[in-house]
Protein backbone atom coordinates (compact mmCIF):
# COMPACT_ATOMS: atom_id res chain seq x y z
CA UNK A 1 0.00 0.00 0.00
CA UNK A 2 2.62 2.74 0.68
CA UNK A 3 4.70 1.39 -2.47
CA UNK A 4 1.12 3.02 -4.61
CA UNK A 5 1.36 6.07 -2.57
CA UNK A 6 4.68 6.94 -4.13
CA UNK A 7 3.51 7.34 -7.75
CA UNK A 8 -0.10 9.15 -6.05
CA UNK A 9 1.88 11.07 -3.76
CA UNK A 10 5.05 12.61 -5.19
CA UNK A 11 4.61 12.29 -9.28
CA UNK A 12 2.89 14.98 -10.98
CA UNK A 13 0.46 13.02 -13.07
CA UNK A 14 1.02 15.00 -16.26
CA UNK A 15 4.90 13.59 -16.02
CA UNK A 16 3.71 9.79 -15.54
CA UNK A 17 4.91 6.92 -13.52
CA UNK A 18 3.56 3.79 -12.77
CA UNK A 19 5.11 1.13 -10.16
CA UNK A 20 4.03 -2.42 -10.31
CA UNK A 21 4.62 -5.32 -8.37
CA UNK A 22 3.77 -8.53 -10.26
CA UNK A 23 5.75 -11.82 -9.07
CA UNK A 24 6.56 -12.82 -5.07
CA UNK A 25 8.16 -15.66 -4.07
CA UNK A 26 8.46 -16.03 -0.32
CA UNK A 27 9.18 -19.68 2.19
CA UNK A 28 8.85 -23.29 0.32
CA UNK A 29 5.74 -24.62 2.34
CA UNK A 30 2.21 -22.82 3.35
CA UNK A 31 2.34 -23.30 7.34
CA UNK A 32 6.41 -22.21 8.01
CA UNK A 33 6.97 -18.12 7.79
CA UNK A 34 9.38 -17.25 5.51
CA UNK A 35 12.89 -16.06 6.13
CA UNK A 36 13.46 -14.25 2.59
CA UNK A 37 11.04 -12.93 0.52
CA UNK A 38 11.54 -11.46 -3.48
CA UNK A 39 9.14 -9.01 -4.75
CA UNK A 40 9.61 -8.18 -8.56
CA UNK A 41 7.98 -5.48 -10.62
CA UNK A 42 8.05 -2.76 -12.90
CA UNK A 43 8.79 1.15 -13.05
CA UNK A 44 7.78 3.01 -15.64
CA UNK A 45 7.90 6.93 -16.24
CA UNK A 46 8.01 9.60 -19.22
CA UNK A 47 11.73 10.13 -18.42
CA UNK A 48 14.70 8.44 -16.66
CA UNK A 49 14.79 11.44 -14.31
CA UNK A 50 10.88 10.49 -13.28
CA UNK A 51 12.39 6.79 -13.26
CA UNK A 52 15.08 7.80 -11.22
CA UNK A 53 12.81 9.50 -8.54
CA UNK A 54 10.66 6.90 -8.28
CA UNK A 55 13.35 4.52 -7.58
CA UNK A 56 14.83 6.84 -5.16
CA UNK A 57 11.25 7.31 -3.66
CA UNK A 58 11.22 3.26 -3.26
CA UNK A 59 14.20 2.55 -1.63
CA UNK A 60 13.39 5.33 0.82
CA UNK A 61 10.04 3.76 1.82
CA UNK A 62 11.24 0.10 1.60
CA UNK A 63 13.92 1.14 4.02
CA UNK A 64 11.56 3.02 6.50
CA UNK A 65 8.87 -0.25 5.81
CA UNK A 66 11.73 -2.62 6.95
CA UNK A 67 13.46 -0.51 9.52
CA UNK A 68 9.54 -0.21 11.16
CA UNK A 69 9.31 -4.08 11.53
CA UNK A 70 13.09 -4.73 12.28
CA UNK A 71 13.61 -6.74 8.84
CA UNK A 72 16.72 -6.13 5.98
CA UNK A 73 15.94 -4.82 2.38
CA UNK A 74 18.04 -5.01 -0.26
CA UNK A 75 17.22 -3.04 -3.71
CA UNK A 76 18.89 -4.05 -6.75
CA UNK A 77 17.12 -2.24 -9.53
CA UNK A 78 17.61 -3.35 -13.68
CA UNK A 79 16.00 -1.76 -16.16
CA UNK A 80 16.00 -4.60 -18.14
CA UNK A 81 17.93 -2.99 -21.22
CA UNK A 82 15.26 -0.16 -21.87
CA UNK A 83 15.31 3.44 -21.53
CA UNK A 84 12.24 5.37 -21.46
CA UNK A 85 11.77 7.53 -25.44
CA UNK A 86 12.12 11.23 -24.53
CA UNK A 87 11.80 12.79 -28.17
CA UNK A 88 14.01 15.80 -28.95
CA UNK A 89 11.17 18.84 -28.49
CA UNK A 90 12.34 20.80 -31.46
CA UNK A 91 12.94 18.37 -34.00
CA UNK A 92 9.86 16.10 -32.85
CA UNK A 93 7.81 19.59 -33.58
CA UNK A 94 9.83 20.07 -36.79
CA UNK A 95 8.95 16.84 -38.02
CA UNK A 96 4.83 17.23 -36.89
CA UNK A 97 4.82 20.75 -38.47
CA UNK A 98 6.41 18.98 -41.57
CA UNK A 99 3.81 16.19 -41.81
CA UNK A 100 1.09 17.87 -41.15
CA UNK A 101 1.82 19.65 -44.49
CA UNK A 102 1.54 16.65 -46.57
CA UNK A 103 -2.27 15.97 -47.58
CA UNK A 104 -1.54 12.58 -48.07
CA UNK A 105 -1.36 12.07 -44.62
CA UNK A 106 -3.06 11.65 -41.99
CA UNK A 107 -2.11 13.48 -38.47
CA UNK A 108 -3.37 11.53 -35.24
CA UNK A 109 -1.95 13.16 -32.17
CA UNK A 110 -1.62 10.86 -29.03
CA UNK A 111 -0.91 11.37 -25.72
CA UNK A 112 2.32 10.51 -23.95
CA UNK A 113 3.15 7.03 -23.68
CA UNK A 114 5.76 5.30 -21.32
CA UNK A 115 7.06 3.38 -23.97
CA UNK A 116 10.33 1.40 -23.59
CA UNK A 117 12.33 0.59 -26.27
CA UNK A 118 15.50 0.07 -27.47
CA UNK A 119 15.98 3.37 -29.50
CA UNK A 120 15.31 5.08 -26.33
CA UNK A 121 19.25 4.21 -25.60
CA UNK A 122 19.34 5.92 -29.27
CA UNK A 123 17.65 8.87 -28.01
CA UNK A 124 19.88 9.47 -24.69
CA UNK A 125 22.87 9.92 -27.43
CA UNK A 126 21.37 11.71 -30.36
CA UNK A 127 18.49 14.18 -30.58
CA UNK A 128 15.81 11.93 -32.51
CA UNK A 129 12.34 11.32 -32.61
CA UNK A 130 9.97 8.54 -32.21
CA UNK A 131 6.67 8.50 -33.46
CA UNK A 132 3.87 5.62 -34.40
CA UNK A 133 2.69 4.75 -38.33
CA UNK A 134 -0.66 3.69 -38.30
CA UNK A 135 -0.48 0.71 -40.67
CA UNK A 136 -4.13 -0.87 -41.10
CA UNK A 137 -3.70 -3.83 -38.77
CA UNK A 138 -6.00 -5.06 -36.08
CA UNK A 139 -3.47 -7.22 -34.54
CA UNK A 140 -1.60 -6.00 -31.43
CA UNK A 141 1.86 -4.74 -32.12
CA UNK A 142 3.99 -7.87 -30.54
CA UNK A 143 1.70 -10.06 -31.84
CA UNK A 144 2.03 -13.14 -33.94
CA UNK A 145 -0.62 -11.98 -36.37
CA UNK A 146 0.41 -8.44 -37.06
CA UNK A 147 0.68 -8.05 -40.53
CA UNK A 148 1.33 -3.87 -41.45
CA UNK A 149 0.12 -3.07 -44.89
CA UNK A 150 3.43 -2.61 -46.83
CA UNK A 151 2.44 0.39 -48.63
CA UNK A 152 1.67 1.88 -45.05
CA UNK A 153 5.62 1.26 -44.56
CA UNK A 154 6.55 2.84 -47.56
CA UNK A 155 4.59 5.92 -46.80
CA UNK A 156 6.38 6.45 -43.35
CA UNK A 157 9.92 5.74 -45.33
CA UNK A 158 8.72 8.09 -47.91
CA UNK A 159 8.00 11.07 -44.91
CA UNK A 160 11.15 10.57 -42.99
CA UNK A 161 13.01 10.81 -46.22
CA UNK A 162 11.26 13.82 -47.51
CA UNK A 163 11.98 15.21 -44.14
CA UNK A 164 15.55 14.62 -43.95
CA UNK A 165 15.86 16.10 -47.74
CA UNK A 166 13.80 19.28 -46.57
CA UNK A 167 16.30 20.08 -43.59
CA UNK A 168 19.64 19.31 -45.91
CA UNK A 169 18.44 22.00 -48.39
CA UNK A 170 16.66 24.16 -45.45
CA UNK A 171 18.21 24.37 -42.55
CA UNK A 172 21.56 25.22 -41.50
CA UNK A 173 21.21 23.53 -38.28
Amino acid sequence: DQVQTIVSRSVNPIEGGVITFGKLEAGTIRNVIAGNARIEGTIRGLTQKMIEHIVGRLKMVANGVATSYGAEVNIDFNQGGYLPVENNDDLTKRFIDFAKQDPDTQFVETEPAMTGEDFGYLLSKIPGTMFWLGVDDDSQLHSATFNPKESSIEKGVESITKFLEYRMKNETN
